[in-house]
């Protein structure tokens, strides 16, 4: 493989040293948005500012991440993919070496939005990197592991950071994001080609972005795929919101016993994308989605009978918050790979419209988890079992169009100009 291009060979496997990074890309856009969660209560002290504003550095973060994903993804597929993606890493490093040493909140607001901004490269166009090599069931098993450590990150992080703040402050938490950074932009700089050539490569100009957009928007697959990924990540940002107050409010854990709990079902998740890797070369991709919504409406369900029984036990809740939160294990990389089936003419367009949704969607469920109040599960039940439910109906409102043999296109598929596919 070159720098200047690459060539798509069904089920050829990435180099290792390039999944690394693309995986590294991944977890430090995931950890960056909630390792300081345990950090928060201290920042308001040292910031002399209120909850509020400390909370919204998490609101600047979000919002940098589905804003650069739009703008970033969108560009690569008219300038290539590499430059891009050094640019939003350098930028991250620099945002969170500045994120450390911010002397007031509202800096600390500016340099969390930009490296959320910095961030997304890594995660829209580590992507479309993957959709640039890859064809076949190696798209889907690489989804799988880059969705694996993206579902993994918001579970582990809070974890990390609290265990850090153990034996030091606050700012130590944004230096090791900044070391984090530093090493995979070298690793970025090595080990990631150009892969996508010239000749692939769409215009620049307004109109023609526009076409593209449209494009897009236009194809069923890409839709209903969407549909599915933004319903079942909004069930996954609810129960990471809500969560917390489920298991100390309702049940009366202590910090440290949620800790464990939250670990455990984040280790659920982990075996869950590790087993959709794994399974990606023998079962169709609509399978393993089917699979794992089931599991998260049925995690929904659960929390939803309990909710409406008032029968609210470590005996019945723990179970359900399990389910709901390992289902997506199996969705995450599985359905991404679904989702750019069809629209690989304009891999980093559709990876961009899509992780950009995703936040949007993430961002409205979390606070409506919990609009009830912290001693009350039923706005989290509704949001899971809708969501998984809903995501099962887009699924197979889109399985007519997609082959359940295999997981992603051919390189005549990807080639082949919009109007042809939509």
């Amino acid at each position: 493989m070159t720098t200047s291009q690459a060539s798509v060979t069904a089920d050829a496997r990435l180099p290792l040293v390039l999944l690394i990074t693309l995986g590294a890309l991944t977890a430090i856009s995931t950890l960056g948005t909630d390792i300081y969660l345990a950090a928060m209560p201290t920042m308001v002290d040292d910031f002399l500012t209120t909850p509020a504003w400390v909370q919204a550095t998490l609101t600047a973060y979000v919002i940098g991440m589905a804003a650069g994903q739009l703008v970033l993804g969108t560009l690569s597929d008219s300038i290539g993919r590499r430059n891009l993606l050094i640019i939003g890493t350098a930028v991250s490093l620099i945002a969170s070496a500045l994120s450390a040493i911010a002397p007031t909140i509202e800096l600390m607001l500016l340099f969390r939005l930009l490296a959320g901004i910095g961030a997304s490269a890594g995660v829209v166009i580590g992507r479309a990197v993957v959709s640039d090599l890859t064809a076949g069931s190696e798209t889907a098993r690489v989804f799988s592991i880059l969705g694996l450590i993206g579902g993994v990150g918001p579970v582990i992080g809070p974890v990390i950071g609290a265990v850090m703040l153990e034996w030091s402050a606050w700012p130590v938490i944004f230096w090791t994001l900044t070391a984090l950074c530093a090493a995979t932009l070298v690793a970025v700089c090595i080990g990631v080609p150009e892969s996508l050539p010239i000749e692939r490569r769409t215009s620049s100009a307004p109109a023609h972005v526009m076409r593209s957009f449209a494009s897009v928007l236009r194809t069923r697959s890409f839709v209903l795929g969407s549909v599915m990924m933004c319903l079942g990540v909004g069930a996954t940002f609810a129960y990471i919101s809500a969560s917390p107050f489920a298991v100390q409010s309702i049940l009366g854990f202590s910090p440290t016993g949620y800790t464990i709990v939250f670990a455990i079902n984040g280790i659920g998740l982990t075996l869950m994308g590790a087993v959709a890797a794994k399974l990606s070369r023998r079962i169709s991709i609509v399978k393993l989605c089917l699979v794992g919504l089931g599991i998260l409406t049925a995690g929904g369900l659960a929390l939803l009978s309990i909710a409406l029984l008032h029968v609210i036990t470590p005996f019945t809740l723990l179970p359900s918050l399990f389910l709901a939160s390992i289902g997506m294990g199996f969705v995450f990389g599985p359905g991404t790979a679904l989702v750019i089936t069809d629209v690989r003419f304009a891999a980093g367009t559709a990876l961009a419209l899509l992780g950009c949704a995703q936040y949007l969607i993430g961002g409205i469920a979390a606070p409506l988890a919990g609009i009830a109040g912290e001693f009350s599960i039923l706005p989290l039940a509704i949001i899971v079992t809708v969501g998984g439910a809903g995501a099962i109906v887009a699924l197979l409102a889109m399985r007519n169009g997609v082959s359940e043999t295999t997981a992603g296109v051919t390189d005549e598929v990807a080639a082949r100009p919009p109007s042809e596919i939509s």
